[in-house]
């Protein structure tokens, strides 16, 4: 008989090992699935004993055809009778890849349905029904360019589902992955050593289970055994009650000889109770341990004289956690190192710079997937041979050249090259924030602004076809070569992800726990930055130039501000000699704005300072007091929920820009700006005022080059 089971990718060659021990024969690799020979024992036993297999098939069909009514007619020519009876029911599943007649899963998946219920149909008149959610038969169908192989399910549940865990916790690893993990750790033959096992990360407890009834030889389907295949028209049910019992007494006495100890321990609270929950399930909660233990406060004493730790850390799923990240697992050298000392040791993640962190050699790895995400598993032996210091992100890394890929080098080349261009003007000129690097390669799309002794990069949102390793393969080394060359340490260095904003979006905090004000100087004045709790940081760089040119109009002048953000340019007229008005619909930034007003020492009188939708301001104010300068720099999009209807700066230019000039008075000017970069200004407008682009007056040396930056043009009423 033919069968073939499924599992995760990288456990193959795992799983046909595996499968020989039952007695298999012709086995044979395939991505993601096994396929094997043998009687209905082998089958029976690798569904009752396989820690690997997600799935257990007969092969009914492997055969290879051209056309869909060829498939159709190859797998309505089963003789399903044999399996099932019309009273059952039965649902098809089918993985379809490189077809050009079949190119959806589903369209395949149809055609097999159709063929199965018009075999009942021609020979019975009747059909079989179908079930979704709880079928009697699974049947699987996997099509692969010109191959066909159709099977049916003798498991009925997938086998990672033990029966022992009802809830996954945080992040669960499936059970199956976690005997692979065990199995490439060694734990088969440790167990047998008489070591210990200890999983200090161990959330809902699965990996301290899996090794325990690996140890105890207890098969992984005792305790969810109710399988498709006991209600199979073929089933042998003598020959499945000779195993089930055979595998029953090797588990009591693996249980009775046990003698290996499991300790497990999380510090998230909420995890003990569902990880000693799942242990009691397993039947195996006396073998195991579990206590609440911070790694970062671990005890002074070794576990045990031998074992092996194998956990599961948690990894950076979102952007900005790096570094978190990174310092757990510094941690967890630390402690592997207190606790485990000549231990063998194990984990699981995603990125290489993780494993380095931990600061002891890895002499192995394996690659696996954990759901969606590429993973590696690392071998460690837990010596003292075996240190390092790892990379420590509070200091520059002296080293931070060696080891750069091409496009590193490339990135490199061209900060450096930057850096000298502006080197002049930023001396002449006392600038200490400026815009270093703007997505001048392609590949390394993101802002980098010095601010000072700090840094700030903001990742722009990269392109759908972008693999997420890569994408953050390419920020970790923007992070690298910035560190560099500023020297300043990669812990000091802000990091952001700016997407494709959509209205409220725009000024919006990013959820972080402090705030992180810092003072920069800007031309003599004074503003308050915060590199870390916003988006945008307080201070538009590429405005530079705008606001010096606003602060030498700007004495015995009414001036008005919209959209005013932090009223950086409010300051600088004030500075000038105007009396200003700073319109902001958030109250956080009226406030900002005031705090910047104090810090150069400017007298609130002659001042105003208003919350209000601009918009809505403007309403109520036209045609009223008038100004000499304004300055008007609107969101291409908003949607707060402080305004009635939705800004769109295309769409509302007209209205925006009329009402605006209605309260500027004849020979004042208005320096309207903004940052759509497909910005057409309404021909009606140039026909009633005076319009003159401006942008290249108002872009400082360092935005010069960059495709981010604002457009500006000067407004006059006609003479």
């Amino acid at each position: 008989m033919q069968f073939y089971a499924i599992c995760p990718k990288g456990v193959e060659p795992l799983l046909a090992t595996e499968l020989a021990t039952f007695g298999a024969s012709e086995i044979k690799e395939h991505p993601t699935h096994v396929s094997f020979e043998g009687d209905l024992a082998v089958a029976y036993k690798a569904c009752l004993r396989s820690r690997l297999a997600n799935r257990v098939y007969l092969c009914l069909l492997e055969d290879n055809f051209e056309l869909v009514d060829e498939m159709y007619e190859k797998i309505n020519r089963i003789e399903w009778s044999w399996h099932f009876d019309l009273n059952q029911t039965f649902v098809v599943s089918c993985v379809a890849r490189k077809n050009k007649h079949i190119r959806h899963s589903g369209f395949g998946g149809q055609k097999t349905k159709d063929a199965i219920v018009d075999y009942y149909n021609e020979r019975y008149e009747k059909r079989p029904s179908i079930d979704k959610e709880n079928p009697d038969y699974r049947v699987h169908v996997v099509v692969n360019g010109s191959q066909l192989k159709v099977g049916i399910d003798l498991c009925g549940h997938g086998l990672n589902q033990r029966g022992y865990r009802e809830e996954g916790g945080r992040a669960p690893i499936k059970e199956n992955l976690a005997a692979a993990l065990l199995i490439r750790a060694g734990w088969p033959e440790l167990s047998q050593q008489g070591y210990d096992f200890h999983d200090p990360m161990c959330g809902s407890g699965t990996l301290l289970i899996e090794a325990a009834m690996m140890a105890a030889n207890i098969a992984p389907g005792l305790l969810n055994h109710d399988f498709a295949f006991l209600g199979w028209k073929q089933h042998d049910e003598a020959l499945w009650q000779d195993i089930l019992s055979e595998a029953k007494a090797e588990a009591e006495q693996g249980r009775q000889k046990l003698t290996n100890r499991f300790y497990g321990s999380d510090s998230y609270r909420r995890s003990l109770p569902l990880a000693e929950e799942n242990c009691r399930a397993s039947g195996l909660a006396e073998f195991i341990e579990i206590e609440e233990q911070d790694i970062r406060q671990p005890k002074a004493e070794n576990i045990s004289e031998k074992g092996l730790l194998l956990s599961n850390p948690p990894y950076a799923e979102r952007l900005g956690e790096e570094e978190e990240v990174t310092q757990l697992y510094r941690d967890f050298g630390d402690y592997m190192k207190k606790r485990c000392d000549g231990w063998h040791a194990a984990f699981i993640t995603t990125e290489d710079q993780f494993a380095k962190a931990v600061g002891v050699r890895s002499h192995k790895q394996y690659k696996f997937k954990n759901g969606a995400l590429d993973c590696k598993l690392y071998l460690f032996e837990i010596t003292k041979e075996n240190y390092y210091t790892p990379f420590d992100p509070t200091k520059v890394n002296p080293n931070w050249e060696k080891g750069l890929s091409e496009g590193a080098e490339m990135l490199k080349n061209r900060m450096r090259k930057n850096l000298q261009r502006l080197k002049s003007y930023l001396k002449q000129n006392d600038v200490t924030c400026y815009r270093l690097y703007d997505a001048d390669l392609p590949e390394y799309s993101a802002a980098i602004d010095v601010y000072g002794d700090d840094v700030h990069i903001q990742e722009y949102m990269p392109p759908k076809e972008v693999p997420e390793k890569t994408s953050r393969k390419r920020l970790q080394e923007i992070v690298r070569v910035t560190s560099g060359l500023m020297e300043i340490p990669e812990a000091d260095i802000h990091l952001k992800q700016r997407l494709r904003q959509k209205g409220k979006q725009q000024y919006t905090k990013q959820q972080t726990a402090d705030d992180d004000y810092k003072v920069v100087e800007e031309n003599g004045f004074k503003f308050q930055v915060n590199l870390k709790q916003y988006l945008d940081t307080g201070l538009f760089l590429d405005h530079r130039k705008t606001r010096k040119m606003i602060f030498n109009e700007a004495e015995g002048k009414r001036f008005l501000n919209l959209f005013a953000y932090t009223g950086s340019v409010s300051v600088y007229a004030a500075m000038g000699g105007a009396k200003t008005t700073t319109v902001d619909m958030s109250n956080t930034y009226i406030n900002w704005a005031k705090k910047n007003f104090s810090l150069n020492g400017i007298s609130p009188y002659g001042h105003s300072f208003v919350q209000s939708d601009c918009m809505q301001w403007l309403e109520e104010n036209k045609g009223g007091k008038q100004y000499d300068l304004i300055f008007l720099d609107p969101p291409t999009f908003s949607n707060s929920k402080r305004m009635e209807d939705t800004f769109d700066v295309q769409r509302d230019q007209k209205t925006l820009i009329n009402l605006t000039m209605s309260l500027l008075r004849q020979g004042g000017k208005l320096y309207f700006s903004n940052n759509f970069k497909r910005f057409v200004l309404e021909e009606s407008l140039k026909e009633k005022f005076v319009i003159h682009e401006i942008t290249g007056k108002t872009l400082p040396p360092d935005f010069k080059m960059s495709k981010n930056h604002h457009r500006c043009w000067l407004i006059q009423h006609k003479v």
